[in-house]
């Protein structure tokens, strides 16, 4: 394998020269050459070609507006798309991959595009520019992606995206359903609610680098073992590695009770499990440690040394992490209920709202009030006035 100087991906090395050493973190494919791009597939040169051959193709060079839209709408999720220079021809290559229950797509439009499918409806998407960038914006989040950060979009928010011309991405679906019932296995329990993860993924950080080490691995098995896609037990095996690797090192509304776990004994006490499940279920209620072990039926010192020992923090200390949790998604949420940061904060059992703000703004790293006009900005909300107490 070789790195591109302009992205750092990896790169097919020729057939007839030995591979030079790797640089560490670096990613998968060098970006095609879009005017170049054709069936069967040509990128700058064979250096660079990454292996299509077991890829199915899709589009090559397609220009028909409706074709485009209609054969990218059936890989992902119907959609709306206008061009944004209508003097410009689409030129748009699909390719795609199939490993179980998950799909891996290379796309490239050739034009600049918005595309507009609404929310999208049990899969999520983790789209990785190999070469120029786009807008992208999931629920209340926005990103600019490009060669050094991934998007990351759940179902359920709506996704706006504005597409450079020059953008070439490889694209992974991932069936929620199995993301779910993955953590599920990791907690112990079914959440209340699916995975939804936050929307940039740095590529040079260490969540990057881990997921995309763990995709170039599955990547170079399929090309090097082909028939491996039939075998079921493979799949699953592929499954479940790119899920661990996204939940593990990427972040998402879980992930304070993901990573936590990661301290758990093989077997865990399951009064533990029932500890955290209740106090999930009772945040906003009044909970102490003499009513939290007589709900799961041990005693309070018992809980106390498990929490120690599992979580490195008392019980209550775990309730107020999962209250300011709360707070938090409300304020993001720019609800006008938030508009009363006192009333919020005592919603979720903080009656001191100068305690209440400290711990805050120790966690977050902003005030209160910063992340409700962040929040209210985000959404679209009128700015309203944030009431605090004096």
């Amino acid at each position: 394998m070789r790195a591109s100087s302009e992205t750092g991906l990896f790169l097919a090395a020729p057939r007839t020269a030995p591979a030079a050493p790797a640089r560490p973190g670096l990613r998968i494919f060098a970006p095609p050459d879009i005017a170049m791009l054709s069936s069967p597939p040509h990128f700058a040169s064979s250096a660079e070609r990454p292996n299509l051959s077991n890829w199915h193709r899709e589009l090559s060079g397609a220009q028909d507006f409706d074709q485009v839209t209609e054969v990218v709408g059936r890989a992902f999720k119907p959609h709306a798309m206008t061009l944004r220079d209508p003097d410009r021809a689409l030129n748009t290559h699909l390719y795609s991959k199939q490993i179980g229950r998950i799909s891996l797509h290379m796309l490239e439009y050739g034009a600049e595009v918005k595309v507009e499918p609404d929310c999208f409806e049990g899969f999520v998407l983790v789209e990785i520019p190999l070469r120029g960038g786009g807008r992208y914006r999931c629920g209340r989040e926005s990103l600019d992606g490009d060669t050094a950060h991934a998007v990351v979009m759940s179902p359920g928010k709506p996704v706006h995206l504005d597409l450079a011309p020059s953008l070439s991405q490889l694209i992974v679906k991932v069936d929620q359903q199995l993301i779910d019932r993955t953590c599920a296995a990791h907690l112990g329990c079914q959440a209340r609610e699916p995975v939804s993860f936050d929307l940039g993924l740095d590529l040079n950080g260490r969540a990057g680098r881990a997921w995309m080490s763990t995709l170039r691995h599955v990547i170079e098995g399929s090309e090097t073992f082909p028939e491996l896609l039939e075998n079921a037990g493979y799949c699953a095996h592929i499954e479940q590695m790119l899920i661990d690797a996204l939940l593990y090192a990427h972040p998402h509304n879980l992930s304070h009770r993901f990573a936590l776990t990661q301290a758990l004994p093989a077997i865990a006490p399951a009064y533990v499990r029932r500890a955290v499940d209740y106090l999930e279920a009772h945040a906003a209620e009044p909970v102490t440690v003499e009513s939290l072990s007589e709900a799961v039926g041990v005693s309070a010192r018992a809980l106390f040394n498990a929490f120690r020992s599992t979580y490195d923090q008392t019980p209550m200390g775990y309730l107020r992490e999962l209250r300011l949790r709360r707070v938090r998604e409300a304020l993001l949420e720019g609800a006008p209920h938030a508009e009363n940061l006192t009333q919020l904060a005592m919603q979720w059992g903080f009656f001191h709202y100068g305690r209440f703000a400290r711990y805050y703004t120790e966690r977050f790293g902003e005030r209160p009030q910063d992340t409700l006009r962040r929040g209210r900005a985000d959404t679209g909300a009128p700015p309203g006035r944030a009431v605090k107490a004096n």
